[in-house]
Order: C-alpha cells, then sequence, then structure tokens
C-alpha cells in the first residue's frame, strides 16, 4: 500500500512525462522490431507484388514520424476528458469538494501504466511467440481478453474491438483508478469504486458502441 501512495503522490508533471516517454519508447520499438519487409510481405502477398509491397512498406516508415508527433498530444486529450468525466460523477455525488480536478488527473495519468503493460504484453508476445504474423494478427491480438478464444474467420470485424476491450487489463485499470482516486482523497473506498464504475464504465461503453456503429457503417 505504501508503494501505491508513494506512486500516486508522484509529480504530475513527472507522472505525464514518464507516460509520454514510455509510449513513445513503445511505439518506437514496435516499428523497430515488429513491423518488417516480411510482415508486410505477409500481409499484402495476395494483393500485390513484392515490389508494390516494399513499396508501401517504404512509404508507412517514411510516414512514421507521424505518430511520434501525435501520441502525446492524443494521450494528453485522452487523461483530460476521461478527468473530466470522472470529475463529474464526484460533483453530482456531491463530493468534489473532497477531490479536485487535478488529483483526477494526477490518478488518471499514473493509472496509464496498467495500459503500458497491456502494451508492452502484446510487444513481448509478437517478439517471442507468434512466430509467422501479419498486421491482421497485430491489428486482432490483444493480451488476455475474450478476443483469444476466437480465431480471426470466426469474429465480424464490428465485434472486434468490444471483445478486444473486454481483458484483465481493462479490470486492472479501472481497479487502478479507484484505489488511486482513494488514496489521494479522503472518499470513502465505497464511493470512489461507485464513482469509477458509473463513469468510466459507462463512457467505455459508449466509446464501444461508437467504434461498433463506426465499423458497421464503412463496412457497409
Amino acid at each position: 500500500m505504501k508503494v501505491l501512495e508513494g506512486y500516486f503522490g508522484l509529480e504530475r508533471n513527472k507522472l505525464l512525462f514518464i507516460m509520454i516517454s514510455v509510449n513513445l519508447l513503445l511505439i518506437w520499438l514496435s516499428k523497430s522490431v515488429l513491423l518488417n519487409e516480411t510482415v508486410f510481405y505477409n500481409t499484402y502477398s495476395e494483393q500485390l507484388t513484392y515490389e508494390r509491397s516494399m513499396e508501401l512498406f517504404k512509404r508507412i516508415m517514411d510516414l512514421s514520424w507521424v505518430s511520434y508527433l501525435f501520441s502525446p498530444l492524443v494521450l494528453i486529450i485522452k487523461f483530460s476528458v476521461l478527468s473530466l468525466i470522472i470529475y463529474t460523477g464526484f460533483f453530482l455525488s456531491d463530493l468534489h469538494g473532497k477531490v479536485s480536478l487535478g488529483m483526477i488527473f494526477t490518478t488518471v495519468v499514473a493509472s496509464e501504466i496498467i495500459i503500458v503493460f497491456a502494451s508492452l504484453a502484446k510487444f513481448l508476445w509478437f517478439t517471442f511467440f507468434a512466430g509467422n504474423y501479419t498486421l491482421d494478427d497485430m491489428n486482432f491480438f490483444y493480451p488476455l481478453s475474450l478476443i483469444n478464444l476466437f480465431k480471426k474467420g470466426e469474429v465480424a470485424q464490428y465485434w472486434i474491438y468490444p471483445l478486444q476491450s473486454v481483458n484483465l487489463f481493462q479490470v486492472a485499470y479501472i481497479l487502478m483508478l479507484a484505489t488511486g482516486l482513494r488514496t489521494i482523497s479522503s472518499v470513502k473506498r465505497e464511493k470512489t469504486d461507485t464513482i469509477v464504475l458509473l463513469t468510466y464504465g459507462t463512457a467505455l461503453i459508449l466509446w464501444i458502441a461508437v467504434i461498433m456503429f463506426i465499423t458497421i457503417d464503412i463496412q457497409s
């Protein structure tokens, strides 16, 4: 418990710097280790010639700087939106006097470590265990999720994201958020657990529904 208290007690800017840096490192590792000519050829061999697949690979690698540029921005937007959603839960529960928006933001940033572990697990899986894989395999797989109970051909495209979202890392993330909010504030455990489930849980369900709708719309 003292370890968690120390972790959630870290300075907000330091936590933000750590999360952005680790995410950028994972992006670099994925592009350097997991994405190569063989993977692209395996993915597009039935649609493109070897020369065309290599040309596509080069173009994508040339544009890889875009992910480094936008990743920090996307993370900050994610942290901010989620913090506002959770703060709304405290406000509606008349507990906003016990926890500030800044405290919630710090907790959200700190809890991102669970998502980092999930990304690291996926990286390690494809580095050491996946064997001869394609880009489709990478997009389909998510560690410790329901999607791994199925094969690619067994799942409709619009069900992939929902099945990926139901995973043990998601459970750990919710517990981390609730634990962090309880650690940095005087709000009781029952209240923090309920607020996180109602706010983050509802937002997650709505987000999954939006992704499903977009996927169906694109396919139709």
